[in-house]
Protein backbone atom coordinates (compact mmCIF):
# COMPACT_ATOMS: atom_id res chain seq x y z
CA UNK A 1 0.00 0.00 0.00
CA UNK A 2 1.21 3.43 -0.53
CA UNK A 3 0.32 6.40 1.36
CA UNK A 4 0.68 9.81 -0.19
CA UNK A 5 1.66 12.82 2.23
CA UNK A 6 -0.80 15.44 2.55
CA UNK A 7 0.34 18.50 4.16
CA UNK A 8 0.09 18.87 7.57
CA UNK A 9 -3.08 21.38 8.39
CA UNK A 10 -2.10 23.57 11.43
CA UNK A 11 -3.89 23.09 14.56
CA UNK A 12 -7.31 25.06 15.25
CA UNK A 13 -7.28 25.15 18.72
CA UNK A 14 -3.70 26.50 18.82
CA UNK A 15 -3.40 29.06 16.29
CA UNK A 16 -4.94 32.76 18.43
CA UNK A 17 -6.17 34.75 15.56
CA UNK A 18 -5.03 38.46 16.03
CA UNK A 19 -7.80 40.52 16.39
CA UNK A 20 -7.93 43.77 14.23
CA UNK A 21 -10.90 45.45 16.19
CA UNK A 22 -10.89 47.15 19.29
CA UNK A 23 -12.85 45.67 22.22
CA UNK A 24 -15.46 48.49 22.28
CA UNK A 25 -18.05 45.64 24.00
CA UNK A 26 -15.72 43.27 25.80
CA UNK A 27 -16.72 44.52 29.32
CA UNK A 28 -20.24 44.73 28.97
CA UNK A 29 -20.41 41.00 27.14
CA UNK A 30 -18.31 39.70 30.30
CA UNK A 31 -20.97 41.95 32.72
CA UNK A 32 -23.92 40.35 31.01
CA UNK A 33 -22.73 37.02 30.82
CA UNK A 34 -21.90 36.70 34.60
CA UNK A 35 -25.64 38.24 34.64
CA UNK A 36 -27.10 35.25 33.05
CA UNK A 37 -24.67 32.84 35.37
CA UNK A 38 -21.51 32.34 33.79
CA UNK A 39 -17.63 32.66 35.72
CA UNK A 40 -17.00 36.53 36.98
CA UNK A 41 -14.48 36.14 34.35
CA UNK A 42 -15.24 34.72 31.17
CA UNK A 43 -12.80 33.33 28.72
CA UNK A 44 -11.43 35.78 26.32
CA UNK A 45 -12.68 34.00 23.30
CA UNK A 46 -15.81 33.47 24.56
CA UNK A 47 -16.33 37.07 24.69
CA UNK A 48 -14.42 37.81 21.54
CA UNK A 49 -16.93 35.03 19.90
CA UNK A 50 -20.07 37.32 20.70
CA UNK A 51 -18.05 40.36 20.19
CA UNK A 52 -17.75 39.73 16.30
CA UNK A 53 -21.33 38.25 16.59
CA UNK A 54 -22.64 41.51 17.92
CA UNK A 55 -20.55 44.12 16.01
CA UNK A 56 -21.62 41.82 12.83
CA UNK A 57 -25.62 41.99 13.68
CA UNK A 58 -24.67 46.09 14.36
CA UNK A 59 -23.72 46.69 11.32
CA UNK A 60 -25.93 44.98 9.35
CA UNK A 61 -28.68 47.03 11.13
CA UNK A 62 -27.46 49.91 10.48
CA UNK A 63 -26.04 48.89 6.53
CA UNK A 64 -29.89 48.42 6.22
CA UNK A 65 -30.83 51.55 8.12
CA UNK A 66 -28.91 53.53 5.68
CA UNK A 67 -30.48 51.87 2.85
CA UNK A 68 -33.72 52.77 3.94
CA UNK A 69 -32.89 56.53 4.46
CA UNK A 70 -31.27 56.43 1.20
CA UNK A 71 -34.47 54.72 -0.43
CA UNK A 72 -36.57 57.39 0.70
CA UNK A 73 -33.68 60.37 -0.85
CA UNK A 74 -32.40 61.02 2.81
CA UNK A 75 -28.69 61.51 4.24
CA UNK A 76 -30.01 60.74 7.89
CA UNK A 77 -30.93 58.06 9.75
CA UNK A 78 -34.24 58.32 11.81
CA UNK A 79 -35.85 55.88 14.64
CA UNK A 80 -38.18 55.36 12.03
CA UNK A 81 -35.45 53.58 10.15
CA UNK A 82 -34.64 51.37 12.58
CA UNK A 83 -38.64 50.20 13.09
CA UNK A 84 -38.90 49.78 9.59
CA UNK A 85 -35.43 47.28 9.40
CA UNK A 86 -36.92 45.63 12.60
CA UNK A 87 -40.15 45.22 11.17
CA UNK A 88 -39.58 41.22 10.36
CA UNK A 89 -38.30 40.60 14.07
CA UNK A 90 -42.12 41.32 16.09
CA UNK A 91 -40.08 40.68 19.73
CA UNK A 92 -37.41 43.32 18.21
CA UNK A 93 -40.14 45.65 17.20
CA UNK A 94 -41.86 45.32 20.43
CA UNK A 95 -38.89 46.38 22.93
CA UNK A 96 -37.68 48.69 20.48
CA UNK A 97 -41.48 50.56 20.71
CA UNK A 98 -41.44 50.15 24.58
CA UNK A 99 -38.14 51.38 25.24
CA UNK A 100 -39.04 54.74 22.66
CA UNK A 101 -42.18 54.90 24.86
CA UNK A 102 -40.14 54.99 27.79
CA UNK A 103 -38.36 57.45 27.21
CA UNK A 104 -40.48 59.73 25.72
CA UNK A 105 -42.48 59.04 29.59
CA UNK A 106 -38.80 60.10 31.39
CA UNK A 107 -37.86 63.29 28.82
CA UNK A 108 -41.71 64.57 29.91
CA UNK A 109 -40.93 63.86 33.53
CA UNK A 110 -38.22 65.82 33.32
CA UNK A 111 -39.74 68.42 31.91
CA UNK A 112 -42.70 68.82 34.64
CA UNK A 113 -39.62 68.35 37.28
CA UNK A 114 -37.61 71.64 35.64
CA UNK A 115 -40.92 73.34 35.51
CA UNK A 116 -41.82 72.82 39.28
CA UNK A 117 -38.59 73.67 39.76
CA UNK A 118 -38.87 76.72 38.00
CA UNK A 119 -42.13 77.88 38.90
CA UNK A 120 -40.67 77.43 42.96
CA UNK A 121 -37.66 79.92 42.25
CA UNK A 122 -40.28 82.27 40.89
CA UNK A 123 -42.47 81.96 44.09
CA UNK A 124 -38.99 82.23 45.92
CA UNK A 125 -38.23 85.73 44.07
CA UNK A 126 -41.96 86.69 44.47
CA UNK A 127 -41.20 86.17 48.59
CA UNK A 128 -37.90 87.90 48.37
CA UNK A 129 -39.73 91.12 46.40
CA UNK A 130 -42.40 91.05 49.03
CA UNK A 131 -39.98 90.86 52.30
CA UNK A 132 -38.41 93.92 50.85
CA UNK A 133 -40.94 95.80 50.25
CA UNK A 134 -42.25 95.36 53.45
CA UNK A 135 -38.88 96.40 55.11
CA UNK A 136 -39.49 99.91 52.97
CA UNK A 137 -43.26 100.24 54.60
CA UNK A 138 -41.98 99.80 58.11
CA UNK A 139 -39.03 102.23 57.32
CA UNK A 140 -41.52 104.38 56.28
CA UNK A 141 -44.09 103.78 58.83
CA UNK A 142 -41.29 104.27 61.19
CA UNK A 143 -40.66 107.72 59.88
CA UNK A 144 -44.04 108.33 60.00
CA UNK A 145 -44.26 108.21 63.52
CA UNK A 146 -40.80 109.73 64.26
CA UNK A 147 -39.13 106.44 65.91
CA UNK A 148 -35.81 106.47 64.60
CA UNK A 149 -34.02 106.34 67.89
CA UNK A 150 -31.31 104.04 67.86
CA UNK A 151 -32.98 101.27 69.78
CA UNK A 152 -35.92 100.66 66.88
CA UNK A 153 -32.55 101.10 64.08
CA UNK A 154 -30.82 98.33 65.62
CA UNK A 155 -33.81 96.09 65.87
CA UNK A 156 -34.88 96.44 62.50
CA UNK A 157 -30.93 96.07 61.38
CA UNK A 158 -31.40 92.94 63.26
CA UNK A 159 -34.80 91.53 61.35
CA UNK A 160 -32.92 91.99 58.09
CA UNK A 161 -29.91 90.14 58.96
CA UNK A 162 -32.58 87.52 60.48
CA UNK A 163 -34.18 87.55 56.92
CA UNK A 164 -31.20 87.33 55.10
CA UNK A 165 -30.29 84.67 56.59
CA UNK A 166 -33.24 82.61 55.93
CA UNK A 167 -33.11 83.37 52.28
CA UNK A 168 -29.60 82.00 52.20
CA UNK A 169 -31.18 78.62 54.21
CA UNK A 170 -34.38 78.52 51.75
CA UNK A 171 -31.59 78.66 48.33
Amino acid sequence: MSFTKHPQLPSVTNQKKKRKRQRLFAKDIENLLYAMGDRPVSTEATVNALEDVLVEYISQISYSMVNFAKSQNRTRVKLNDLAFTLRNDPMKLARFRYILEQSYKIEKAKKMFDDDKYDNKNNDDEDDEDEDEEEVDEEHEERENGQNSKDNSNTRNDSKQSKKKKKKSHT
